[in-house]
């Protein structure tokens, strides 16, 4: 009499079991790609990062120029000739300057405003990092 009351029980257990399984390897293969997209994103935010500065530097460069201190080269929105090489692994940069006066005490004093925008990737996974920065000239 038992034995026919528990036909089919290890049928229920065994569907149970897989199902439950299933549920699990679904919840692994989800974090698992959640942790892809987001170590992609920390890479590309570096690179992008990198670029920037790279573009900054460019620009300090190119404002003033190495070797002659009272030298000031050009400030306009000029990208670097190695903005969109494949040295850069797919990297976009654009450099802008711009010459704004500013007054301290009575006296007028020219700073350079540069802003940097490296960005990496494409579509869904592109990122972008910008840098800025403030210069003037110091007097001899």
């Amino acid at each position: 009499m038992y034995r026919r009351r528990q036909q089919g029980s290890a049928l229920v257990v065994a569907i149970f079991v897989i199902t439950v399984m299933a549920v699990m390897a679904a919840a692994l293969i989800k974090i698992n790609w959640s942790q892809s997209d987001t170590t992609t994103r920390e890479v590309l935010g570096a690179r992008a990062w990198l670029a920037a500065n790279s573009g900054i530097e460019w620009g300090l460069n190119r404002l003033f120029p190495i070797g002659d201190p009272s030298a000031i080269g050009a400030c306009d929105n000029t990208n670097p000739p190695f903005a969109n090489t494949a040295d850069f692994h797919d990297c976009r940069i654009t450099v802008g300057c711009k010459l704004v006066d500013v007054t301290y005490d009575g006296e007028t004093v020219s700073q350079y405003h540069l802003e940097s925008t490296g960005s990496c990737g494409s579509g869904i996974f592109e990122v972008q990092r910008i840098q800025e920065t403030w210069a003037k000239r110091l007097k001899p």
